[in-house]
C-alpha cells in the first residue's frame, strides 16, 4: 500500500509534434506563440487543452488522464430528460447532447451548477462538443438518483471515445446536502448506497457494452470508481484498463487490505491538488501524483484550477504542509473514535444543518444570516447528552490537532525550502516572460 508520504511522479514528457497542428504559415505560429508558451509552461487548464488538442482524434492521440478529467467534469451537469435513463442500447454524441441541453426549456436552471461546481462546466461541455476530439464521442447509460430517505446521491454516465473503448464517469458530490451526508456516512457504514449502485452500474454496463473499460470520477466519483472496480468479478476486472481517481476520498484500512482491492491497485491512478482536503479523507492505495493548482485552499479541489503540460498534469514534489497535517489529524481522530460515537457525531451534525430546511448548499448560502440563526438555535436545542457528545468529539479533534502541530523550527525549515524553490521558479518564469514579450513584439510588426 502506498504511503501518503511517498510521491510517484509522472514525468513531464516532451510535447508531441501534433500540438503544432493548425499553424499553416509561420506568421500564424508567431501570433499564437505567447499563448503557446502559456500552454507548454504548464499554466493552462482543461479549457486550454480543448483549444490546443481538440482537433486531434483519439486514433491520433490516445485517451489520457486529461480527457478523463474533462469527461468527469461534464458528468456533473444535469442531463435528466435528455438521455434515456440507464439505457445502454441508446446513445447520442456529445455534440448532439450539447444541442439538446441548449434547447431544453429549463436551460438556465441546468446552467446553475450550484455553489460548489464551477459554472465553467457548461462552457467546457460546449467547447468539447464543438471539437473534433470530443464532438463525436458517444454518450449512453445516464443515471441520476437523489434519495433523501436512503441518504443517497448517485449519478453515472458512459462515454464511448472509440469503438470497443468505454469510459465510465461517476459523478462526485454535488450541491445537495444529502450528497454531503452520504460522504460523512463513509466514516460509518461499510458500504454507502452510492457505492452499491456504482457496482450495479459497472456490472450492467459490462454486460451490454463490448470492449475495454476505463473508469473514473472526481471527488466522491473517484471513490466510487475504485470501489466498483474492486467489486467486479475476475472476468470483468480483466476488461478494466485503468481507474482514475481525481481527488476522491479513500477507504478504511480494513477494506484496502482486502484481496478484492489488491487486485485492482495496479490499475489505479490518483491525482490530488497541492492543497487537498477531500482526497485526504481516509486511506489510499496505488500510485498518485500531486498536481499544481492556481487556486488557494480548498478551492484547489476545482479541476479548472489544475495545471496541465501537453496531455499530462504539472506535478509537484509533495503535498502542502496543511494537507499532510489534515490527513494525519483527521484520520487519527476517526480511528480513535468508537463506531457508535462516529455515528452519533455525524447524525447530530447533520440534524443541525437540516434545521435550516435547505436541500442544497446554495440554499444555505443564499439565506446565510437566517440559516445561521437556525443553526445556532438547533445547537442550543440539542438534547444535553447529544450536545455533550458533540463537544467531546470536537474536543478530541482539537487535542489531536494540537499534538500534531509542527514546531517553530520545523516551520522555519520548510519555509526556507519553499523560498529556495520559489526563487528558482521565478527565474524560469522570468526567462519565459522575456521570450513571450519578444514573440509578442515580433507579431505586432
Amino acid at each position: 500500500m502506498t504511503s501518503m508520504n511517498d510521491v510517484h511522479r509522472i514525468s513531464k514528457k516532451p510535447l508531441k509534434t501534433e500540438v503544432f497542428r493548425g499553424f499553416c504559415q509561420p506568421a500564424d505560429f508567431i501570433v499564437a506563440f505567447p499563448a503557446f508558451l502559456h500552454y507548454i509552461y504548464g499554466m493552462s487548464n482543461i479549457l486550454d487543452y480543448i483549444v490546443w488538442r481538440g482537433d486531434l482524434s483519439f486514433e491520433e492521440s490516445a485517451f489520457n488522464e486529461i480527457d478523463a478529467l474533462i469527461l468527469c467534469q461534464i458528468s456533473y451537469l444535469n442531463f435528466d430528460g435528455l438521455l434515456a435513463d440507464g439505457d445502454f442500447s441508446k446513445k447520442v454524441t456529445l455534440s448532439e447532447l450539447a444541442g439538446l441541453f441548449k434547447k431544453s426549456a429549463d436551460f438556465e436552471k441546468r446552467c446553475d451548477t450550484g455553489l460548489l461546481i464551477n459554472r465553467l462546466t457548461v462552457k467546457l461541455m460546449f467547447d468539447a462538443a464543438a471539437s473534433r476530439r470530443f464532438g463525436g464521442v458517444g454518450v449512453t447509460g445516464y443515471v441520476s438518483i437523489i434519495d433523501l430517505k436512503n441518504e443517497e446521491q448517485f449519478s453515472a454516465v458512459t462515454y464511448l471515445p472509440q469503438e470497443k473503448m468505454n469510459f465510465i464517469a461517476y459523478r462526485g458530490t454535488d450541491d445537495t446536502i444529502v450528497g454531503w451526508k452520504e460522504d460523512f456516512n463513509l466514516a460509518i457504514l461499510d458500504e454507502v448506497p452510492a457505492q452499491k449502485d456504482a457496482v450495479k452500474y459497472l456490472d450492467k454496463a459490462m454486460s451490454v457494452l463490448k470492449g475495454s473499460f476505463v473508469v473514473g470520477g472526481h471527488s466522491k466519483g473517484g471513490n466510487l470508481a475504485v470501489y466498483a472496480c474492486s467489486k467486479a468479478c475476475e472476468t470483468e476486472k480483466k476488461r478494466i484498463e485503468l481507474i482514475y481517481n481525481m481527488d476522491g476520498p479513500g477507504f478504511s484500512e480494513k477494506r484496502l487490505h482486502s484481496q478484492e482491492f489488491y487486485s485492482v491497485i495496479p490499475k489505479v491512478r490518483s491525482y490530488y491538488p497541492h492543497f487537498s482536503i477531500v482526497g485526504m479523507l481516509f486511506d489510499h492505495a496505488g500510485s498518485y501524483s500531486v498536481v499544481e493548482s492556481d487556486e488557494s485552499g480548498i478551492m484547489q479541489h476545482d479541476p479548472f484550477s489544475w495545471h496541465l503540460l501537453g496531455c499530462r498534469y504539472v506535478v509537484l514534489d509533495g503535498f502542502d504542509d496543511t494537507s499532510r497535517f489534515f490527513h494525519d489529524t483527521f484520520n487519527t481522530w476517526i480511528s480513535q473514535m468508537p463506531p457508535e460515537q462516529r455515528e452519533t457525531f455525524v447524525e447530530t451534525l447533520f440534524s443541525i444543518i437540516q434545521a435550516t430546511d435547505a436541500r442544497t448548499n446554495s440554499e444555505i448560502e443564499q439565506n446565510i444570516v437566517e440559516n445561521s440563526v437556525k443553526i445556532i438555535r438547533a445547537i442550543h436545542g440539542l438534547d444535553p447528552e447529544l450536545k455533550d457528545g458533540l463537544y467531546k468529539t470536537l474536543k478530541m479533534l482539537f487535542h489531536i490537532a494540537h499534538k500534531r502541530l509542527p514546531t517553530f523550527a520545523e516551520l522555519f525549515e520548510r519555509s526556507e525550502l519553499r523560498n529556495n524553490a520559489r526563487n528558482a521558479g521565478i527565474k524560469v518564469r522570468s526567462a519565459a516572460g522575456k521570450i513571450k514579450e519578444r514573440a509578442g513584439s515580433i507579431s505586432r510588426r
